[in-house]
């Protein structure tokens, strides 16, 4: 079958919002001239893709917006940003090394910058460029099928609905805490965390978010960090973290005021996303990427046993917490802080 028999195939597959992933370009191909050609074309030339530390079956890769002309990207948090070697192969196949810029725990987003210029970059809008029932297009490098100059693949839907979305109740161990687009296409899957949603002329409504999946059902939510929200994060304008209350007697349930990546599940290992401001751990010098080894003597293999040793936990009683920075094994006495009621 020739080329554009397959490209009009996967165009007519794109319209039941499954995804359209075109292979990699050949002498013969023929340009696109479809109803999101232009659209697909301006995303593909601001759309990178990052690779970095794995962790267990976590993946270590995943994609990233290019939101300034001086090299600034944005991605979605993961395990890929948890070492010091992230890599990004930019639209034109070149690779670059990357430094993590800060991150947004609320958004589970992050910014990185690359030391070279991106004229091609996404101009975010103070408002996103879509609504309720738009066509929206999705562009990612999910399942690591693009690892050079290859077009990453796109996947076509339509926005549902923007609903505020706390994914503690509703999900395993997601701290995200705004807003999100609901999207009627295919987006959660590996990789694809932190790839572009677009509206039908190209114009950014969103980052593409995590996988997370239901408690109960172990359905993915397909969902996109809008693009205002984008907006407030590369301006600083994040909202202030919660702060453990340090200074209550003993008695009651303890905290400890560590946040651990949210990968998934009990199984995944227990590094440290977050440390609470003024919290236990905070005073003690724990951080972010540290790995939780131990608890008073028990050993911790995953998150299930983080959470299960850190629930038996009483305030102001001292507790011996070991973790690994690197290649050192650091051990500090910590006294928990009372849980505050909600």
């Amino acid at each position: 079958m020739n080329t554009p028999a397959i490209k009009t195939i996967c165009l007519m597959l794109s319209l039941v919002s499954l995804s359209l992933t075109c292979g990699r370009p050949t002498r013969a191909q023929e340009p696109d001239n479809g109803p999101f050609a232009d659209a697909v074309a301006a995303a593909q030339k601001r759309v990178v893709k990052i690779y970095g530390a794995t962790i267990g079956r976590s993946p270590g890769y995943a994609t990233g917006i290019i939101v300034s002309p001086d090299g600034q990207i944005i991605t979605a948090t993961g395990v890929h940003l948890s070492e010091g070697s992230v890599r990004v192969t930019m639209p034109d196949g070149s690779q670059q090394h990357a430094e993590v810029v800060r991150r947004s725990n609320s958004l589970q987003t992050a910014l990185i910058k690359v030391s070279v210029p991106t004229p091609d970059f996404f101009a975010i809008p103070e408002q996103p460029a879509a609504k309720k029932g738009d066509w929206v297009l999705a562009v990612s490098n999910a399942f690591k099928v693009a690892e050079g100059a290859e077009p990453l693949s796109v996947n076509i839907g339509v926005l549902s609905l923007r609903v505020r979305l706390d994914a503690r109740r509703g999900y395993n161990d997601f701290p995200y805490e705004d807003d999100v687009f609901l999207i009627d296409a295919i987006t959660s899957n590996p990789g694809a965390a932190g790839g572009a949603v677009v509206n039908a002329q190209g114009e950014l409504v969103g980052l593409v978010g995590k996988v997370i999946e239901g408690k109960t059902t172990g359905t993915r939510l397909n969902y996109a960090v809008p693009a205002d929200l984008l907006q407030r994060f590369i301006r600083g304008e994040e909202p202030a973290p919660a702060v453990v209350e340090n200074t209550t007697p003993s008695g009651g349930k303890g905290e400890l005021g560590i946040r651990l990546f949210a990968l998934g599940g009990r199984k995944s290992p227990a590094y440290i996303d977050r440390v609470l401001p003024g919290s236990p751990a905070a005073e003690a010098g724990f951080k972010t990427d540290d790995l939780v080894t131990s608890i008073n003597g028990e050993v911790v293999r995953d998150s299930g046993d983080f959470r299960r040793l850190t629930e038996a936990l009483q305030a102001g009683v001292d507790v011996k917490v070991e973790v690994k920075r690197k290649n050192d094994l650091i051990s500090v006495v910590v006294k928990p802080a009372a849980i505050k009621a909600p």
